[in-house]
């Protein structure tokens, strides 16, 4: 080879974005890196020199004609300039300009059609593993496994309540469209067409796949992230560029109370001393609609609640927090809004967001209902109202700007919870919840996947409804089942349009079964609340903390909590569930007994009990209510001067600046004759139920050495 030729490969390789395979000596690379093909333009991303992803040779970078359907690529690269590349397209005068860059996380794709007139959609596709399993793409009640599925990014309540273009794979890759504008994602396996549908626009279509992933854009400009790492690591980049979770306030933990119609302010206070007679925590009750004037006037109808200052004065004075059901509809005669203010009009009338003169009056409402006494928020709708047809962006945007003004008008720190999201929304939003799910098993099966769904779409917060909102005919088993769901859930709401709203009427075992997931729950506020002030996700799929064991994606109506726990809640009749467990050694809670993971066994379940797994090992914050003589009362989620932990025996506890007092709860099947920390004795109680195990009570600042049980 000539010095000449020599020197201009070395040129192009440095005007590569990173190294490009076979360019230079061919030494391993190390880190991210990039592979930019130019005849046809194509990129491969790369991690220490092998492969992570590979944009599909034949589906790569095409896009579609507004109109005529028909669909075009980019060919060949005409000009080079750094990072940024003019592509040639098949379609005659028309060009692309796309801009490719490394990130210690992946890469970032950014493509800009020219001209971009007649544009309907931009696509890009990748080549995957007919096996690869996928987690994300927003809330999901009938999937958690993405594989085999076409998922519309379109905010709604027939289709997501929230919507997330991006993406999390088993084989060590992800994806972020980054753009507010209506998109898909169409996974291996998928039948080809498009995914559910939400208003009469035009969606994203795609061909079956046997053997590759796409995704779509409505525009001409297409964005995207890919990431590099597991599951974890790939959501935590994702989260990263998107905005860190708000963390809710420790109050928005505690159980929360509400009925879908109250008559007065007497059916209010009975929740609270109907649940506290039977020994349930409580911290909230939540005035749904109807409550106002009418729905958007956001004042108190004095027909229904004749003082609510009073009321609010009542339940503060019980130690209860006070969150208003509120909605971005308006079917009050103008509603104090102009019609400027307002898109739609009749029942189909919504606060235009984007108004700065309507967000005015709309925060100027709920900073009156703040100075009044409320201490929160329950954001409904948000996702009724098809906004597509004034923007690409105009309906994801949307539940953005309805979260973002409600904020903006409460107290910081204020408590809400919110069913319309998308992503960004998180950085604003304390929780979710997970909408109007039927009160019966599938109600309950689809509660469990929106629950992880939620969590892998970087919303780490959820609850749902005890019992499911539309529960006119739900049962006692479902109610008590749901309930432990509720216990392992950061927000625990009870109540809906059936006998959850007033649970006494389903008898004692289902109020016992509450009692013991409320109760739980409170236990676990200090893990779920770490969990949340770390933006970590608390309830997420198998396949997220195990991607490499094909058990867990099977295992999809269970939950890890956090890195350490597992909740298999029951999800049909009878008390004998199948209960998968990961590989490794886990220890189950109610008995105490260790149990060999791998496999799937069943498990007797009692109606008032949830199976619930700690992995062996384990450390975590646990403040265990014992039967007598408990640190904490019965409605308190801290305690100062106080702290609880669940540790396994063999676990080795290196507790450092803890207070005083310091609790620690060992699950065991028998009643040990000594427990012993660090190699010395120490003294302890039993428990046998509801949770079995060793309580040991120490003195911090310091807690250190190995865990035995003889």
């Amino acid at each position: 080879m000539s010095c000449h030729l020599r020197l201009r490969l070395l040129i192009v390789c440095a005007l590569l974005v990173a190294v490009a395979a076979g360019c230079g000596s061919g030494a391993q690379a190390s880190g991210v890196t990039l592979k930019v093909d130019k005849k046809p333009f194509r990129v491969t991303l790369l991690r220490d020199g092998k492969v992570v992803v590979a944009q599909d040779s034949g589906a790569r970078l095409r896009y579609q004609i507004t109109g005529t359907g028909e669909q075009y690529h980019l060919t060949n690269v005409i000009s080079a300039k750094g990072s940024t590349y003019t592509v040639a397209t098949n379609e005659p005068g028309r060009t692309a300009v796309v801009t490719v860059a490394t990130r210690s996380s992946g890469l970032a794709l950014s493509l800009t059609l020219r001209p971009a007139s007649g544009v309907q959609q931009v696509y890009d596709a990748f080549d995957v593993a007919p096996s690869d399993h996928f987690l994300g793409g927003g809330t999901n009640g009938d999937r958690v496994d993405l594989h085999g599925q076409i998922v519309a990014e379109k905010v709604s309540y027939q289709c997501a309540y929230i919507a997330a273009p991006f993406f999390a794979s088993s084989a060590g890759w992800g994806l972020r469209l980054a753009t507010q504008n209506v998109s898909a994602l169409a996974f291996p396996g998928s039948p080809g067409g498009a995914g559910c549908a939400y208003g009469s626009e035009d969606q994203c279509g795609f061909p079956p796949l046997p053997d590759r992933a796409e995704v779509c854009v409505q525009g001409a400009r297409l964005d995207e992230q890919l990431y590099t790492g597991s599951p974890t690591d790939v959501l935590a980049a994702y989260q990263r560029d998107t905005g860190p979770p708000l963390a809710p306030p420790i109050s928005q933990y505690a159980l929360m109370k509400w009925r879908d119609v109250v008559s007065g302010p007497d059916e209010i206070l009975e929740d609270v001393s109907r649940l506290r007679a039977e020994g349930i925590p409580i911290g909230w009750v939540i005035l749904d609609n109807p409550w106002e004037t009418c729905v958007g006037s956001l004042t108190f109808d004095t027909n229904r609640i004749p003082d609510p200052a009073g009321l609010i004065k009542s339940l503060h004075a019980q130690r209860i927090k006070l969150m208003l059901w509120i909605s971005p509809k308006v079917t009050c005669p103008a509603g104090g809004y102009q019609p400027s203010e307002l898109i739609g009009s009749g029942a189909a009338a919504v606060i235009n967001f984007s108004n700065g003169v309507a967000v005015g009056h709309f925060q100027a409402k709920l900073r009156a209902l703040v100075a009044l006494g409320i201490d929160g928020v329950k954001g409904d709708r948000g996702d009724e109202v098809d906004l597509e047809p004034r923007g690409a962006a105009a309906q994801n945007a949307y539940a953005v700007q309805y979260a973002t003004a409600s904020m903006a008008a409460l107290p910081k720190g204020a408590a809400a919870i919110f069913r319309a999201g998308y992503t960004g929304e998180q950085r604003v939003l304390p929780a979710v919840w997970g909408g109007d799910q039927p009160g019966d098993w599938v109600g309950l099966q689809r509660a469990i996947r929106g629950a992880a769904t939620a969590s892998m779409s970087g919303f780490p917060v959820w609850g749902s409804d005890v019992g499911g909102y539309a529960s006119a005919g739900v049962t006692a088993e479902v109610f008590a089942r749901w309930a432990g769901l509720g216990a392992v859930s950061p927000v625990m709401e009870v109540g809906g349009i059936g006998g959850n709203a007033t649970p006494w009427v389903f008898g004692a075992p289902a109020m016992r079964a509450l009692r013991n997931a409320a109760v739980l729950h409170y236990e676990l506020f200090p893990y779920l609340y770490a969990l949340g002030k770390a933006g970590l996700p608390a309830l997420r799929p198998l396949g997220y903390g195990y991607p490499s064991d094909s058990g867990s994606w099977s295992a999809d109506l269970e939950l890890l909590v956090g890195d350490d726990l597992l909740a298999a809640p029951v999800t049909g009749p009878g008390e004998s569930p199948s209960v998968y467990l990961p590989p490794g050694t886990w220890f189950d809670l109610t008995t105490g007994a260790s149990v060999v993971g791998g496999t799937t066994f069943t498990r007797p379940t009692a109606i008032d009990v949830l199976p619930l797994y700690v992995r062996a090992g384990a450390v975590i914050p646990f403040n265990l209510r014992t039967p007598t003589n408990a640190w904490w009362g019965t409605d308190e989620l801290t305690h100062q001067g106080r702290v609880g932990f669940l540790a396994t025996s063999g676990a080795k506890l290196a507790l450092t600046g803890q207070p005083h007092d310091v609790q620690l709860f060992i699950p065991a099947a028998v009643k040990p004759s000594r427990v012993t920390i660090g190699g010395k004795a120490v003294a302890f109680t039993w428990v046998a139920s509801p949770l079995a195990g060793a309580v040991v009570r120490l003195h911090g600042p310091t807690v250190t050495g190995a865990i035995a049980l003889r």
